[in-house]
């Protein structure tokens, strides 16, 4: 036994849980979708979706282990949670149904219980969610088909509220956000949903959504007929453009940690040690020793705001 065969003994155990399940009526969790179309190609066509790699499997796996934990969190901070036994559950619009399980309720001081919907978010996620308008938002289809969750289970169970509890994969920290009853979202959410099964009805498909962003990675791309693709040089990726900014606004720390670090050598001078009122000074030499670089090729990246 070697770290090569547990490694390749972990990838298959997760590559034997990928399958492709069948679709046969929206549901509350991918009726927030933004492409109506991948949403009838998802009832029509569910055979034909391209399975998911192992890469997102051990993430669907983890966010099992976080519910667990996010669960616990909320228990610690005294707060009563009810997992619902009727794990299934439905609501009919013309055409079709719009099934549904939530995950837990929280009891609040009137003993009204509340639906939360668990996730676990990413920290660049974590820290940018803070209302509902954050998550309709947000680029990434997943994240802005959520709130569609809760619409749909505030709706089916006459609640004025609803939250997230959001966790922090990187730190397991657990936050809440509070997601009221918008009537217009919930009425329009409907009708997208009787738009999808008069679609079906009539084996016409809908138009795909106008953001090409959507397209990449769609499990349905190779059958949609109608993909507006992003060129593969170009990376729709508003995390990395959370780091760019980051870079930037410490750039000018930098500077001044370069030429702060300058003065203080040059008031050091020669001197092998200095104290200061709060500080100890060593100055210690060493020797460096030469080599020569191999010849290689090199990249220097530039980056200019658009």
């Amino acid at each position: 036994m070697n770290a090569m065969e547990i490694n390749a003994k972990l990838f298959k155990a997760k590559a034997d849980k990928i399958k492709v399940y069948p679709c046969n009526n929206l549901r509350a969790s991918n009726l927030g979708h933004p492409c109506e179309r991948y949403l009838y190609l998802l009832i029509k066509n569910w055979e034909e979706q391209k399975p998911h790699d192992v890469g997102l499997q051990n993430i669907f796996d983890l966010g099992n282990t976080l519910e667990e934990h996010t669960i616990k969190n909320i228990k610690e901070a005294g707060y009563e949670v009810i997992t619902p036994t009727n794990y299934s559950w439905k609501v009919d619009v013309k055409g079709g149904i719009i099934t549904g399980r939530e995950d837990i309720r929280i009891k609040d001081e009137n003993g009204e219980l509340i639906p939360v919907e668990i996730k676990g978010i990413s920290p660049f996620e974590f820290d940018k969610l803070n209302s509902v308008d954050d998550f309709l938002k947000s680029k990434k289809p997943y994240i802005k088909g959520y709130p569609a969750q809760l619409f749909i289970y505030m709706f089916k169970f006459e609640k004025e509220k609803s939250f997230f509890a959001l966790t922090n994969k990187l730190t397991g920290e657990t936050k809440f956000v509070e997601v009221p009853f918008d009537y217009e979202y919930g009425e329009k959410l409907l009708q997208k949903a009787e738009r999808i099964y008069k679609a079906l009805e009539n084996d016409t498909p809908p138009e795909a959504c106008e953001n090409i962003s959507f397209c990449d990675g769609c499990s349905l791309a190779h059958i949609c007929g109608n993909v507006r693709r992003v060129p593969t040089d170009i990376e729709l990726d508003d995390e990395l453009d959370e780091l760019i900014n980051r870079k930037q606004e410490l750039a000018e720390a930098k500077k001044e940690y370069e030429q702060v670090d300058k003065e203080i050598k040059a008031k050091v001078g020669e001197r092998d040690k200095v104290i200061t009122g709060q500080y100890l000074i060593e100055r210690k030499s060493f020797v460096k020793k030469a080599f020569t670089v191999p010849e290689s090729t090199q990249y220097r990246m530039t980056i200019k705001r658009l």
